[in-house]
């Protein structure tokens, strides 16, 4: 597999959502956007799952390992800040929503989904060159 032509982007939008998941955990608690029976580990189980499978892309597998460990520690350590802030609460259930994010996507991307934006710089640069 050639490597990314735009690795440098594709790890600034990567490096993008790690922020935006650290600021939206940090912040005041914001509603969910669609309510529903536990809304809120949807959607801890969701942000995590794509940061696995969006860095899992910009890694080989020997470091998925690596990826896998720092989400998960990013995920409680992100809990346990919530709790020691007085502005939000940390629980146990987020971390474990957050890891197993973290887990079925690194089962996705061994199975895989680890190539979905070789193709998306596949199909675009074909696309560019046809024209």
């Amino acid at each position: 597999m050639n490597p990314l032509k735009f690795l440098r982007l594709w790890t600034l939008i990567g490096c993008g959502l790690v922020i935006l998941v650290v600021v939206l955990s940090l912040s005041p608690s914001l509603p969910p956007p669609v309510d529903f029976p536990w809304a809120d580990k949807f959607y801890h189980l969701l942000a995590y799952a794509v940061l696995m499978l969006w860095f899992a892309q910009l890694h080989p597998r020997s470091r998925y390992g690596w990826l896998v460990c720092g989400f998960i520690a990013l995920g409680i350590l992100l809990e346990i800040l919530q709790s020691q802030s007085g502005i939000r609460t940390g629980e146990v259930w987020d971390a474990a929503a957050n890891s197993l994010g973290v887990l079925l996507s690194w089962g996705l991307a061994v199975k895989g989904m680890n190539t979905l934006l070789y193709q998306f710089e596949e199909k675009c640069l074909t696309r560019s060159e046809e024209d």
